[in-house]
């Protein structure tokens, strides 16, 4: 006899995040009476087909696994100290500013721990906690919204920044005078897109602003640190690591200062970078009931 095929619910379609069952980590949340979420891209993409694969990037299915996340820890009344492991490439914008903005409404205190990177979009997580711990390997990015396109992927900062010079070096010049190579140039500008893009910089401007803000920063620090995100770095992929981070004026910590917390998490994000996957790997888990009474106990 064939088995019957267990039915799905429309809950459970939405679930996308997963408990975790590794005895460590789930005895390390309740001795610590600490949330633990990881948010993973993995390093092996999925493989739609033998010349495709489909890379994790923050989108719609992360969404609805920190809903069903976020729901839980109410439910549980855990929503005191989150510690969060982050390992992202970034995605939509308006996703990871979604997640961000859940998890700083719903949690007191939020630390982020980068072992490798929070780049991109996931950067937007990353600032809006109460604290970032990295250690060497860390790094952050200039938020600058990757625009796909019949060319390839294309930085919005980029476009801008193009348009700009040019309209700089030839804002003075007759038309008949501009060399044929940059009248061709100029005559291919889009100028519907130069506007979007513009609005899009602004728009992720914003979101980094309110998170700043709603992570305890106060308002000259979110009006300069969200510029300088956006706007003053060279390149989207720059680089931004502890140093540079904490010259920015972002609440950096050094891993050193939490050892044990920064061993646990690396161990975390090796257990599931590997592990293939189109979406980021999401991962709770809440502290013990008995455990926390029984540290409570030992306080009195």
């Amino acid at each position: 006899m064939q088995k019957a095929e267990k039915s799905i619910s429309r809950e459970e379609v939405f679930e996308l995040c997963m408990p975790e069952k590794d005895s460590e980590i789930v005895t390390f949340s309740s001795k610590k009476n600490v949330t633990l979420l990881a948010i993973i891209a993995p390093h092996v993409p999925y493989r739609m087909s033998p010349t495709r694969v489909l890379m994790a990037e923050l989108s719609t299915p992360e969404e609805f696994a920190i809903e069903t996340f976020v729901e839980k820890a109410k439910e549980l009344g855990v929503t005191d100290k989150l510690y969060l492991l982050l390992h992202s490439y970034g995605g939509n914008p308006n996703s990871a500013y979604t997640i961000a903005k859940v998890l700083r409404k719903n949690f007191k205190k939020i630390t982020t721990f980068i072992p490798q990177i929070a780049a991109s979009s996931a950067t937007l997580i990353a600032i809006a906690s109460n604290e970032i711990v990295m250690g060497e390997l860390s790094k952050l990015s200039p938020i600058d919204p990757i625009i796909s396109t019949p060319r390839g992927r294309e930085s919005s900062l980029a476009t801008v920044r193009g348009f700009n010079k040019l309209n700089k070096k030839f804002e003075k010049t007759y038309r008949e005078d501009i060399p044929y190579p940059y009248q061709h140039l100029i005559e291919s500008i889009d100028l519907t897109i130069y506007e979007e893009r513009v609005g899009l910089l602004h728009m992720v401007r914003e979101y980094a602003y309110e998170l700043l803000s709603m992570a305890g920063y106060k308002e000259n620090e979110c009006e300069r640190i969200s510029k300088s995100l956006v706007f003053d770095f060279p390149a989207h992929y720059y680089i931004i690591d502890f140093d540079k981070a904490r010259k920015l004026g972002l609440k950096v910590k050094w891993y050193r200062h939490f050892i044990n917390e920064w061993k646990i998490m690396r161990k975390w994000l090796g257990k599931y970078i590997l592990e293939e996957s189109g979406i980021h790997h999401v991962a709770y888990t809440f502290p013990k009931q008995e455990m926390k009474d029984d540290k409570e106990a030992q306080e009195e």
